[in-house]
């Protein structure tokens, strides 16, 4: 935990919409991935948060051309600092001029595991340091 403290010190900051701080949290193979540090919200062990995906290579509505084109998403997603599990909340997927596609509203979402050495590991770890989690005091 402490190595991804290190690697998360230098993280990149952009502000894509307004005054909203979005921090880098890392990338996969489809996206890079922030989070909105005004969002970070923590009762008890779980930290709630506002989430964003832009994709590195938008593609229209079920692959058919013409379709409108999802360009990032955005949710709100909790992870569980003690048990180390995240889950959405709710999700819209999001088009050209920040038009809403789809909206999930509330869902209600099982906590599933956190892989290794993943954006979402990375939004762990930042997400539960900044809102003064303590590992030790599990």
């Amino acid at each position: 935990m402490t190595r991804m403290l290190a690697v998360l010190l230098p993280i990149l900051i952009c502000s894509p919409a307004g005054a909203v701080e979005w921090v880098h949290m890392g990338d996969d193979a489809t996206a890079r991935h922030y989070v909105d540090v005004d969002t970070l919200a923590r009762n008890g062990d779980v930290v709630r948060m506002t989430k964003r995906a832009v994709f590195r290579d938008p593609q229209p509505v079920g692959g058919i051309a013409g379709m409108p084109v999802i360009r990032e998403s955005l949710g709100v997603v909790e992870d569980d600092c003690a048990r180390e599990l995240h889950r959405v909340v709710s999700l819209q997927l999001l088009t050209e001029g920040d038009r809403v596609l789809w909206n999930s509203g509330d869902m209600r979402r099982v906590w599933e595991s956190i892989d290794p050495g993943t954006p979402g590991q990375a939004t762990l770890a930042f997400a539960c340091a900044r809102t003064g989690f303590d590992a030790t005091a599990k």
